[in-house]
């Protein structure tokens, strides 16, 4: 009987623990719920998600920035392929227009009188060929130097430049290789190796269509490392050697920002 009793209580005992344990498992469960509702509630996680959403905001507004100025600085660099073809083309002009009257003669129509006029005529004609394959040999390598130029690839240029002049000192395109090779220099902010290339165009081929521009350049080069005075002088050599030139009034307006700014 009192077995019987024992094994009674206990079976209640057990009952009654797994009614307790199921209570408070399920209301641990409703304390995690309240928990996680007072957290989403909460000021704090309300203030999170609304960073986050700002941030997300600039991102996009970033990301539309920086495709803008991408296109921006593809149709900059297009403009500046395209002025570079343009002004290649025209001292190209210029200087085939201002060797077309010192081209080799062709020979003689009369018909020669003697072998030794013949053979004066064949020196002639040997020579004016060996003079057209000259050209075109210089052409071609002025021409692989500026197409680096027009790829706006600066450093092969300036590399492929100083080989042409070297090769070419007294080539038909010498000029206007040397003005290039100022021009990529200054593109590149070299201001330093742009002031000795754009002095030696002036220097060397003093009648360059080019020459003003080189100036200004130069002015513009000595502005840039801040030596005021270099930049001065320089632009007043060239207000003085083309005063009425648009690169003239271009110098004298540089001139006055850096008398502001000596103040």
């Amino acid at each position: 009987m009192i077995t019987r009793t024992l094994t009674i209580l206990s079976i209640s005992v057990a009952l009654l623990w797994a009614d307790v344990s199921l209570a408070a498992k399920q209301m641990s469960d409703q304390a995690r719920i309240q928990r996680l509702e007072r957290l989403l509630e909460s000021k704090g996680l309300v203030d999170l998600l609304i960073r986050l959403e700002n941030l997300q905001k600039e991102v996009q507004l970033l990301r539309g920035e920086v495709e803008l100025q991408t296109h921006t600085l593809e149709s900059i660099k297009k403009r500046q392929r395209d002025l570079y073809v343009d002004i290649d083309r025209r001292l190209v002009k210029i200087e085939r227009s201002a060797t077309a009257g010192t081209t080799i003669s062709s020979p003689a129509t009369t018909k020669p009188d003697s072998a030794d006029a013949e053979t004066k005529n064949g020196q002639k004609t040997a020579t004016a060929k060996k003079s057209s394959n000259s050209i075109i040999k210089e052409q071609k390598a002025y021409q692989s130097a500026f197409d680096l130029l027009r790829e706006l690839r600066y450093r092969e240029s300036v590399v492929q430049f100083r080989k042409f002049l070297k090769k070419y000192p007294d080539g038909r395109y010498a000029h206007i290789a040397q003005y290039w090779l100022g021009e990529a220099n200054y593109a590149q902010r070299n201001f330093k190796s742009a002031i000795k290339d754009y002095n030696r165009l002036v220097s060397q081929y003093p009648k360059t269509p080019k020459a003003a521009e080189a100036m200004l350049k130069i002015g513009y080069s000595y502005y840039e490392i801040k030596d005021y005075k270099n930049a001065k002088k320089s632009l007043q050599q060239l207000i003085d050697t083309y005063p009425k030139s648009t690169e003239s009034g271009q110098g004298k307006n540089l001139i006055a920002k850096i008398n502001k700014k000596l103040k």
